[in-house]
């Protein structure tokens, strides 16, 4: 990512402060945007953002010593550190935020707080009114770390804090009391006198990283990324935090609920399957972004969204449970009609008990067939999203060979089409439907050409095992998922 690094001039408190700000790249349009410091404006010129007139010119515990906002993939990214050491608690009691500004026209419009969240940090977020008073807080889905006693360091989506692609800008304060040097309570602002402007793009990355390397429809070549993997073979375990908002637990279900938050969401969707779906979820992330949508994703591991009599999995308590969350799942599909949009997509070689007189094929393609069937009696669209190709056991042991040995692992440890593309019988169903409320996104040219699948596609790398997506390629669909939607 790129970043720049500016000196704060010495202010009122008179100490010598910096700040950091990171643009974000667009996929559609790849273009670096770095914030800087402009003159305040009208937004921000409320009164409970100004500077208090008792500042003082010893260093307090939370003056600023560096801000940081950045978009990072389809996350943003926030690092605050200030000149002392503090606790959680001691915070909660004092003032630690980032005012966002955004819209037509441009207003503060949300603040994200440092709170306390089971004994430890975590963020919150409030609107705020035009005149700058917020509205109730509610909690905002992040991870949370604390690098060091004087700094945190947060991810979050973008859509959890009303924030869309576009222009946008945002400035931090504090406050604290002090017994001896700040019994009035002190306050600090970065910017002392503005705003950072920034630009949100669908995704944060460099140019022709990860599926937009393969775009058939504007190709793109980065020389840099050639001998680049990210993650790491090492961090390729490595998962992006779920972002859950709310978490409920129903049964044998739980659904994680995040993106735009209910008071903002222009529409509603699902993602349901196993755990070939929930590799798909930052992949979806990015439409939470560009449609201000909200997610909610019912996943079970190896269970097969299907209406076949038996899915088969490991143990036979775990083949009830699997009957059991699918149709626990529809009936909560069927309770809220504000999912508009269902998700669809599983492992290609889920195991069925086959029904008489069918092959295993046609067993799973009549399961799928007649669980989509059943999903379009309470949701209005269902969107099958291929399997990926499979890998390869020794996948990652052959990137991080061709890495040591200067070749581009791409290339190097290309797996033959034929073998890593197999027939998705959940995607033969929805075709066999033949109906407009059905919708079947195949990503297959994102991973392959015409004769090979690559584990390493625009410097990202493709799978953590033989089936599942890193998330870090998984963001890079996004985009695509979005154009192949088309509305």
């Amino acid at each position: 990512m790129a970043s720049a690094m500016h000196p704060r001039a010495r202010g009122a408190h008179g100490h010598l402060m910096r700040w950091t700000a990171a643009g974000a790249i667009a996929v559609a349009a790849i273009a670096i945007a770095i914030a800087i410091a402009r003159a305040p404006t009208a937004a921000t010129a409320t009164p409970h953002l100004t500077l208090a007139a008792e500042a003082v010119a010893t260093q307090g515990p939370l003056e600023f010593t560096e801000v940081a906002l950045s978009q990072q993939d389809v996350r943003m990214s926030l690092r605050v550190a200030t000149s002392g050491a503090w606790t959680a608690a001691g915070v909660v009691a004092n003032e630690l935020c980032v005012t966002l500004v955004h819209g037509a026209p441009a207003l503060a419009r949300g603040r994200i707080c440092l709170t306390r969240r089971d004994g430890r940090a975590g963020l919150s977020y409030a609107p705020l009114n035009e005149d700058g008073t917020a509205r109730t807080p509610r909690r905002l889905a992040a991870s949370v770390t604390r690098p060091t006693p004087n700094a945190f360091e947060a991810t979050f989506l973008p859509a959890a804090a009303s924030l869309s692609v576009g222009p946008y800008a945002w400035f931090a304060s504090s406050a604290w009391t002090d017994p001896v040097t700040c019994p009035n309570t002190c306050k600090d602002r970065f910017p002392e006198d503005g705003v950072v402007d920034a630009s949100m793009a669908l995704l944060g990355v460099t140019p022709c990283f990860g599926a937009a390397a393969r775009d058939p429809a504007q190709p793109c070549e980065n020389p840099d990324l050639a001998l680049s993997v990210q993650p790491s073979v090492a961090r390729s375990q490595d998962r992006n935090e779920s972002f859950c908002d709310k978490r409920e637990r129903k049964g044998l279900l739980s659904i994680c609920s995040f993106g735009a938050p209910p008071d903002d969401a222009a529409d509603t969707f699902a993602l349901l399957g196993d755990s070939h779906a929930s590799g798909l979820k930052p992949a979806l992330e990015v439409l939470t972004l560009a449609r201000r949508w909200r997610g909610r994703s019912m996943i079970r591991a190896a269970c097969p969204p299907t209406q076949a009599v038996g899915p088969i999995l490991p143990t036979p308590l775990r083949s009830r449970q699997c009957r059991g969350f699918n149709r626990q799942a529809l009936a909560w599909l069927d309770r809220h009609r504000e999912v508009n949009t269902v998700f669809l997509a599983a492992h290609v070689t889920a195991m069925v008990r086959r029904a008489p007189g069918k092959t295993m094929d046609e067993t799973r393609q009549l399961g799928y067939r007649d669980e989509i069937r059943a999903l379009l009696r309470s949701t209005d669209r269902v969107v099958v999203i291929r399997d990926p190709p499979y890998s390869s056991l020794g996948q990652l042991g052959c990137v991080a060979t061709a890495l040591s040995n200067g070749q581009a692992p791409g290339i190097a440890c290309a797996l033959s089409r034929r073998a890593a593309v197999q027939p998705d019988p959940l995607v033969l169903a929805a075709e066999s439907l033949r109906s407009p409320r059905v919708r079947v996104i195949d990503l297959t040219q994102h991973y392959c050409d015409e004769f090979s699948c690559f584990p390493v596609i625009g410097g990202a790398l493709v799978q953590r095992d033989k089936t599942h997506l890193t998330s870090t390629f998984s963001a890079t669909l996004g985009p695509y998922i979005l154009r192949a939607l088309g509305d």
